[in-house]
């Protein structure tokens, strides 16, 4: 019960921090779309320079791995300093990586307003 209640603290801990890059991103392209429909007499005001500076363009591509469930694995995964479990997270979690370089999901068609993309590979 104690490894379930850590796996979704942890989980629910990094969706939220992803959501708030999200939303935070999400503005700054808001800020970069409004700039672009004020008149030219505006947009050179050296106020106007400042503040559109937070705008962005770019589009964040976040892989994000979810550790495996590892054999003979219990509730205190989180502070396994062990040579074995260290080598055995270090494994699953390369072997992760592997399959999302091998599947590439960042090269895929991306919607020119969406900020921050979220590719999970399990």
């Amino acid at each position: 019960m104690t490894g379930r209640q850590k796996d979704i603290q942890f989980a629910s801990r990094a969706t939220s921090h992803i959501e708030k890059q999200q939303q935070i991103h999400g503005l700054r392209h808001i800020i970069r779309e409004l700039v672009r429909c004020m008149p030219e007499a505006t947009r050179s005001k050296r106020e106007v320079q400042e503040l559109a500076a937070w705008g962005c363009g770019t589009t964040m591509q976040v892989v994000r791995l979810l550790a495996p469930r590892l054999m003979n694995e219990d509730h205190t995964k989180d502070i396994d300093f062990t040579a074995v479990g260290i080598t055995a997270r270090w494994t699953a979690g390369y072997e992760n990586m592997q399959r999302a370089i091998d599947a590439a999901p960042w090269r895929g068609e991306v919607d020119p307003r969406e900020g921050v993309l979220i590719h999970e590979i399990s």
